[in-house]
């Protein structure tokens, strides 16, 4: 059941089609009052370094962050950090035994670098704030983004973190659009392919909620903001509103390549679906305008057209779920994909009768037809998948496990390739 093209075709990844997978592990066991959370912004929950395997999140109860680590098949280790109540921690690798952690609590936005001794002495970026991601790029440096209240709306911001040993420092930071926003942003999320260094937001500058991207290939100059989504702008279906909305992008590296992926409501009447598009051109330089068969508008949307001064490009947009999916609501997407080419898209929805963490892949010129892993399927609510795909295209997933009982636990497993 092959989704919407895109405009270009993705290579076909037989290696990467299927995943034989290990027995679900309990990373966070269920206890009497306490939810687990994995609202990392882009989805940015999990990463991998090596053998190592770092998973961040923040909990209602406790009130705190966590970060387990674990290496090889040593059982994970909990790692509680925060100054007071603590919120939507995300986590990046550093180097080959460290990760890059950003979190929200009582002191603010907040960087550190962490490994099994625990976390180190934390960076404060902003007093208050919060939707905090960072990655590291192997000759552009350390980045991060988040969002901060200014005047009536929420702006994202940006900084580069430089290092010395186990603390971080940040440089001042620079608003991710310098023209001051009418409107919130919101939900930033990051990503490095070899050349460059992409973001890629939630923005409400047209009235309704719209994703954004931008790059820069020297870690100082960025590009201007360019619309990524196609859901219309202008009246919404039924009269109401100033056009549907497209909400929670993630982003994921494949190769030299990016894609994006998010949620749409632009079909209104089943909810939020999956859409994704694909940049191929890294920011290469092209003239500004709208690029042959890129970007052709959806339902007459005026924002289909690259923002002035853009020089990069994505194709179209395209539905990921498949025609099983299509008549129910999709929540929390997740991207991932690894330097060899290979791509991994998962989301939760309900349609087998409760909530499944669902997959698909490039396929062809389309996207397979979605599977839901043994490990993360059944009776039992499987929620807010956090993905990474390694470099020997081993597909690590994390999610939020609900029983009957109302607690929650955190669940961890691999794919392995077929």
């Amino acid at each position: 059941m092959g989704a919407a093209l895109f405009s270009l075709a993705l290579p076909p990844l037989p290696a990467h089609a299927q995943w034989q997978w290990g027995a679900a592990e309990v990373v966070a066991p269920a206890q009497t009052g306490v939810f687990h959370h994995l609202d990392a912004s882009g989805r940015q929950a999990l990463a991998v370094s090596g053998p190592h395997v770092a998973l961040a999140w923040s909990d209602t109860g406790l009130a705190r962050c966590h970060l387990a680590l674990k290496q090889g098949e040593a059982p994970f280790r909990d790692l509680p950090f925060g100054q007071g109540e603590c919120f939507d921690p995300s986590v990046a690798p550093l180097d080959a035994s460290r990760f890059l952690l950003a979190w929200e609590d009582e002191g603010g936005v907040r960087v550190a670098v962490a490994d099994a001794r625990g976390v180190r002495p934390a960076v404060t970026l902003a007093p208050a704030g919060g939707h905090a991601v960072l990655r590291r790029h192997a000759t552009l440096g350390i980045h991060v983004a988040w969002s901060a209240t200014e005047g009536r709306w929420r702006r994202l911001w940006r900084s580069c973190l430089t290092r010395q040993g186990d603390l971080l420092y940040a440089e001042a930071p620079q608003p991710v659009d310098p023209t001051p926003p009418v409107d919130d942003q919101m939900y930033p999320a990051l990503a490095v392919t070899p050349g460059a260094v992409h973001l890629a937001w939630e923005d409400r500058r047209h009235g309704h909620t719209v994703i954004y991207a931008s790059h820069s290939r020297d870690g100082q100059t960025w590009s201007a903001p360019l619309r990524v989504s196609q859901n219309p702008t202008g009246k919404a279906a039924g009269g109401l509103g100033r056009g549907t909305g497209a909400m929670r992008p993630a982003l994921a590296a494949f190769g030299p390549d990016l894609a994006v992926v998010w949620l749409d409501k632009r079909d209104f009447l089943s909810g939020y679906d999956v859409f994704g598009a694909v940049s191929r051109d890294q920011g290469s330089s092209r003239s500004p305008g709208r690029p042959k068969n890129d970007l052709a508008p959806v339902g007459g949307g005026s924002g289909a057209v690259p923002e002035p001064g853009a020089q990069w490009t994505f194709g179209k947009n395209a539905k990921l779920q498949d025609s099983f999916g299509d008549a129910i609501a999709q929540w929390h997407v997740a991207a991932a994909g690894n330097p060899g080419g290979a791509l991994a898209t998962a989301w939760d929805d309900d349609r087998d009768g409760s909530a499944d963490i669902w997959l698909t892949w490039p396929q062809g010129e389309g996207y397979a037809e979605n599977i839901a892993p043994p490990p993360a399927a059944g009776p039992a609510k499987q929620t807010d998948p956090a993905l990474w795909l390694d470099e020997a295209g081993n597909l690590h997933l994390a999610w939020i496990e609900r029983g009957d009982k109302e607690t929650s636990s955190l669940r961890y497993s691999v794919g392995r390739p077929k």
